[in-house]
This record gives structure tokens, C-alpha cells and sequence, in this order.
């Protein structure tokens, strides 16, 4: 009898390498002692997949060790040094350059001695000097660890994310202390620098700059000049999908490269065209980044094309684990990268249910693969709606609709794109390509508007706990049951599994206090953000222009939070406020029981009527701490983030010297509970 896994023998060593990663640092040697021992055991004992499973583990484990973060010299940290690296990313905007580096060698005044190497993410406050991909620079800076901006609670955790991605430290370097010291010519560092001249050469074709913007999205993989007004249009119409580089947009340039390259088999050398397709494939895999969408779709193109050529049969499935093997392998931290899971389990459900959801008769080709784009599109959705759901907290209504209009035109433009290029580089103007560029990308941007304005297009605030994604898997497992078996137990056990996720989502959401505030923490000016359960009030020290950019900047960065708690009325509190727990005047304020005097001017300094709990030093005040204590006379004084820096130290020593009780928020959020 051949064993459950016959058909896809990679599964147990995939489960096993992912349950290795997701226990990580928990592990102990004596747990992978014991494990070896049950894997010797289960082999002898003719239990092999329980065998292959627990070596499975330890591998995993393994791969976690050796991709911990590494252990950066102290002595580097904090102090003025010429540090020198390879330029691995970049990323700009209109006023600032976030470089990710490469550290290889460090040197002082004297000595110059390489080093075991570290990321570094280095942010430069201008576009010059220019710099690509590969080039090696040297900065002298001093360099730091990561530091934990976040203030509220549910905020977007950007270490950790950073951390992902294995950077641990980070520097803010002045343009002129960079120099470009040399430029790495490995075949690696050069096919990721082509990136930069595809950019180039689609920038200069004559296309409208919104056809420009999407069509650098969707060959190079790069995004950030798409304006946030069109990813929130894509998003809602449930096309964000196409920003990003996947297994579709390598399937429709595995389709031109294979088309291009079909002369070879009039003279025989198909196997040939199959091994140049798989080498042009890795080049754009390593071109763009790597990211695990892009390469799980070109390991399972690699495996089939490699099928093709050895003349073996080609599973799926298991192609899609040897693709996760391999990325978790050599990356496990992918595992918790949302690009990775939803690659994966949009391709899963693909396998497992496209073709079972598609009724038409497959001897009735065209209407077959009409209704299979629709298939494929639910499949995909069924796989990823909570997961996409989870992270982005909304989910769109008219996903179907918008993607099997899309399924069409976005092969259209991108093997138009990659038409015109070719035309380009020979040296020819590709207009009547180009034309056909615009026009399918209005077709495109119509559509998405046209989805996005239509009443109930997407559901937002979507929070839910993690634990729910469990039952969902429940739920999909007995859903692909139901709909092989055509069984109505099933069907019902499906419809329970449904049910039980819902009330879930609702028994395991948090419990929030009823009222709170916050002082976060901000380089230029001093927010008080007050909660009233459902509505939120912002207060700012920023004056004019920076006062609506700070209160902007808030939404952005709160959304979770807001989100969460359900908050559905905002308010820029002006001088004057007299809500429920919340009364300003001016420079008093009182939250709930809480009086706090704001002192961001010398002017500030006046004897209060009642005496305040805190009273709270900002940047616009220059005078002496002893008077804020002697006139003010609060409780204690809140030494605001936006100080400078020598001044907040001076204003500590004088308060430690006097025993003046204080707070530093300079490293720290305020936040205090009202009501819970």
C-alpha cells in the first residue's frame, strides 16, 4: 500500500521545515537530541515519513540559527567611523534616499581591517551623490541599532520588519560624507543593476506617465512610483495583486520569452529553448529582487520546463513544495513575510479547487476558459481572502468582475511593454506599440475606477485575531471535501466550520479602555492624542501648514488603532474644547481628572489657577526648568521628544540635581488610562 504522501513526497519535509522555523529560538539541544532519536526510531520501525519529518525539524531549526541575527561588534556602534559596503536596494522619494548597505569593512584613522559582514539601512537626505545597485560606497558616520518608534498600540511594527529582512543597525549620513569607492562586477551585482536601465528605457518610451508608472510596476517589480490614490483605487477594486510582481506576471513572461525563442525548435533544439528560457527566468528573478512570489513561480516553471526536458512527469504539488523548501531554506524568515504566504496559498488553492469549481464541459473550449479565469479567480480568493484580510483589514466585494477583465488586458500591456523595449533598444520609435500601451492602460484605470465608485466596493476595518485563520483552514479542507464528495454532510460541516470562524472573529477580539491618552513621540512637535470611545481628539504644538500635516500624518499613522477601536469621529481639537473628558484653553488642557500645562514658549510661564498634574516642556520653550517648577508647579514635568537634545539633558541634570520629579519622553510614549 503506497503511503498518503506517495504523490507529493517533498509534503512531510516541508511540514517538518516549517514547524523547525516556527519553534526557532524555543528550541534546546536536548529536545533535537530526542527528536534525531524519534526519527532513528520511527526509521527502524519502518515509519519513515514520521522519520523524514522530525530530520525535517531539526533543519528547519537550523536554517533559523544560522539566518539569527548576527552578532555586530559593539565597538561599531555609536562612534564615528568610515564604514564601506555594497549598495544592495535603494529606495527614494522627493526628499530623502533609504539605501540598504552591505558592510564589509570599516576602518579609523589608521587602520583599515574587514569585518564579518552586516546590513546597515542608511538614509540620505538628498538624491545626491547618485549611486545604483552594486556599487560600493564609504560613509563616514556612526552607526546604530534599530530603535522602536512605536508610540500607540497596533501601530506597524517597521523593526521588525527590517529585522525580516535581516537589518539590524542603521546610520543618517549627510551626502557629503559618501564616496562611490569602486562597483562590484559580479554577474549577480550586474543583472540586479539592469533593473535600473529597464527603468530608464521604459521612462524614455512615449508613453502617458501614468502607463510609464504601471508598466515599471508590472516588468520590474518596482512600485514606488505608483501615487497612493492608485494603490488605494487597485486595492478596493481587489487588483492590488497586479503591483505586485507574481507567478502571473511570470507566466505571461515565460509565454513571451518561449514565443520569441520558437524558431529553435524548427531546427531541433528544443531542449535547448527550454534551458535558455530557464536561464533568462532566474536573470529576471535575480533582476528583481528575489522576492518568494517571483521565485516560487520560476522554481515550478524551472521544474516543468525541466520535466519537459528529461521527459518525467510533472506534479504540481510537488513543485510547489520543493519551491518552498527552498526559499525557507535559504530564507526562513520568508515564512512570515506576507508575499510569501500568499503566493503560496493563492497557488495551492488554485490546484485544489480551479478545476473542480469550473461545470462547464471541458469539449466546449471556449466557454471552458472563460469560466475558468472565473475559477481561478475564486480559487485564488478562497486560499488568500483571509489571509489578505488579516494583514490589510478589508476585502473587496468586486474582485471576480475586476479580474477577469484584467486577466486579459495585463498580458496585453506587459508583452506590449516588452514589444516597444525591444523596438527601443534597435533603435526604432515603438509609437503604434506605445498607443496600444495608453489605450490599455485607460482601459485598465477605467475599470478599477469604475469598481472602486461602485456602492459597497470594498469592506473596511476588518480586525480579527490570528486564531481565526485556523478555523478557516478547517473550513477550506471541508469545503474541497464537499465539493469532490458532493456529500451534504459535508456541505454542512462546511456551513458549521464557516459559522464557528465567525464567532471566533468575535470572541477573541480585544478589550480596550474606555478612555486614554497618549503623548507620542515626534522629532519637530508635541501631539496629545485623547480617546473617548469611539472618537478621537489631536492636539499639536504645530502651528499653520505643519498643523494639518501633523494631524494627516496621525491618520496614517494610527489607522490600525483607529481601526481597531472602532473610532469614527476624528477631531483636530482647535485652542478652545469643552467635550465629555477632554476641556482645552489654550495651553491648559484637562484629560478626564488630568490637568496638564503645555509650555512651549517663555510666554507659557504664568501662574495657573488650580494646580496642574503635569506640566509638559516642548521645543518653543527656552528658559530655565527651575521656573517651570517654581511657577507651574505641577506634580511632575513631561520633557517633551521634540526638544533639543543638549537642552532635554541639561533640563534632566537641573531636575535630578533639585529632585524635581520628571518624565523623558524621549524614548518613550506618555500614556495614561482614564477610564478602563
Amino acid at each position: 500500500m503506497r503511503y498518503p504522501f506517495a504523490h507529493i513526497p517533498l509534503l512531510p519535509i516541508l511540514i517538518g521545515i516549517i514547524i523547525g522555523i516556527l519553534l526557532g529560538n524555543s528550541f534546546n539541544f536536548i529536545l533535537i537530541i530526542a527528536i534525531i532519536g524519534i526519527s532513528l526510531i520511527s526509521f527502524f520501525a519502518k515509519q519513515r515519513i514520521v522519520a523524514i519529518t522530525s530530520i525535517a525539524i531539526v533543519l528547519g531549526w537550523i536554517c533559523t540559527i544560522i539566518e539569527a541575527k548576527p552578532a555586530i561588534n559593539t565597538r561599531l556602534l555609536n562612534k564615528e567611523l568610515a564604514f564601506s559596503g555594497i549598495v544592495s536596494s535603494i529606495k527614494s522619494n522627493d526628499v530623502i534616499r533609504t539605501a540598504v548597505i552591505d558592510i564589509d569593512m570599516v576602518s579609523d584613522t589608521s587602520v583599515t581591517q574587514n569585518i564579518t559582514p552586516f546590513k546597515c539601512q542608511v538614509s540620505i537626505p538628498s538624491l545626491n551623490p547618485h549611486f545604483e545597485i552594486g556599487n560600493r560606497i564609504t560613509f563616514l558616520n556612526s552607526i546604530e541599532t534599530l530603535s522602536d518608534t512605536r508610540d500607540l498600540p497596533d501601530e506597524f511594527d517597521y523593526v521588525k520588519y527590517l529585522n525580516q529582512q535581516s537589518i539590524y543597525t542603521q546610520a543618517f549620513v549627510h551626502p557629503e560624507r559618501i564616496k562611490i569607492s569602486g562597483n562590484n562586477e559580479n554577474i549577480i551585482w550586474i543583472i540586479k543593476r539592469f533593473k535600473s536601465q529597464i527603468t530608464h528605457w521604459i521612462a524614455c518610451l512615449p508613453l502617458s506617465t501614468e502607463s510609464i508608472e504601471f508598466l515599471n510596476a508590472t516588468i520590474t517589480g518596482d512600485a514606488s512610483m505608483i501615487s497612493e490614490n492608485q494603490r488605494l483605487k487597485y486595492s478596493t477594486s481587489g487588483l492590488a495583486h497586479i503591483l505586485a510582481l507574481s507567478g502571473l506576471h511570470v507566466g505571461i513572461i515565460t509565454f513571451f520569452i518561449a514565443f520569441i525563442l520558437y524558431p529553435l525548435d524548427f531546427i531541433g533544439w528544443r531542449k535547448i529553448r527550454y534551458i535558455i528560457t530557464i536561464c533568462i527566468l532566474w536573470g529576471y528573478a535575480i533582476m528583481t529582487g528575489l522576492s518568494p512570489s517571483v521565485t516560487r513561480a520560476i522554481i515550478m516553471a524551472s521544474v516543468f520546463l525541466c520535466a519537459h526536458i528529461l521527459q518525467r512527469h510533472h506534479s504540481p504539488f510537488n513543485s510547489l513544495c520543493l519551491a518552498a523548501i527552498i526559499i525557507l531554506v535559504v530564507a526562513p524568515n520568508s515564512l512570515y513575510d506576507i508575499g510569501f504566504q500568499l503566493s503560496f496559498c493563492a497557488v495551492l488553492s488554485i490546484l485544489l479547487f480551479s478545476d473542480k469549481l469550473n461545470i462547464v464541459n471541458r469539449k466546449n473550449r471556449v466557454l471552458y476558459h472563460l469560466m475558468s479565469l472565473a475559477c481561478v479567480s475564486i480559487a485564488a480568493m478562497i486560499g488568500t481572502g483571509i489571509i489578505s484580510a488579516f494583514y490589510f483589514h478589508n476585502f473587496p466585494i468586486y474582485f471576480l468582475f475586476a479580474n477577469v477583465i484584467i486577466s486579459y488586458l495585463l498580458p496585453a500591456i506587459i508583452i506590449g511593454g516588452l514589444v516597444a523595449l525591444i523596438i527601443f533598444i534597435l533603435g526604432f520609435e515603438p509609437n503604434i506599440t506605445c498607443k496600444f500601451i495608453d489605450f490599455t492602460y485607460s482601459l485598465i484605470d477605467n475599470i478599477t475606477t469604475f469598481i472602486t465608485n461602485l456602492p459597497g466596493a470594498n469592506i473596511d476595518n476588518l480586525y480579527f485575531s490570528g486564531w481565526v485563520i485556523i478555523p478557516y483552514i478547517a473550513t477550506i479542507i471541508c469545503l474541497y471535501y464537499a465539493i469532490c464528495n458532493k456529500k451534504v454532510k459535508w456541505y454542512i460541516i462546511t456551513t458549521s466550520c464557516i459559522i464557528f470562524s465567525i464567532a471566533m472573529g468575535y470572541l477573541t477580539q480585544s478589550q480596550y479602555p474606555t478612555t486614554e491618552y497618549f503623548i507620542p513621540r515626534n522629532a519637530y512637535y508635541t501631539n496629545i492624542i485623547v480617546r473617548d470611545t469611539t472618537s478621537l481628539y489631536i492636539i499639536s504644538t504645530a502651528t499653520g501648514g505643519d498643523s494639518i500635516d501633523a494631524f494627516n500624518k496621525c491618520l496614517d499613522k494610527y489607522h490600525d488603532y483607529i481601526g481597531r477601536r472602532n473610532i469614527d469621529s476624528i477631531i483636530h481639537v482647535p485652542n478652545n474644547i469643552n467635550a465629555k473628558h477632554l476641556y482645552r484653553k489654550d495651553a491648559t488642557i484637562v484629560a478626564g481628572t488630568d490637568l496638564i500645562i503645555i509650555i512651549d514658549n517663555d510666554n507659557d510661564l504664568k501662574y495657573p489657577t488650580h494646580k496642574p498634574k503635569y506640566s509638559l516642556v516642548c521645543r518653543g520653550f527656552k528658559g530655565n526648568i527651575l521656573d517651570v517648577n517654581k511657577i507651574i508647579n505641577a506634580d511632575t514635568i513631561l520633557l517633551s521628544r521634540d526638544l533639543n537634545k543638549r537642552r532635554h539633558d541639561k533640563y534632566v541634570d537641573s531636575c535630578q540635581t533639585h529632585n524635581i520629579p520628571y518624565i523623558s519622553l524621549r524614548d518613550t510614549c506618555f500614556h495614561k488610562v482614564l477610564i478602563n
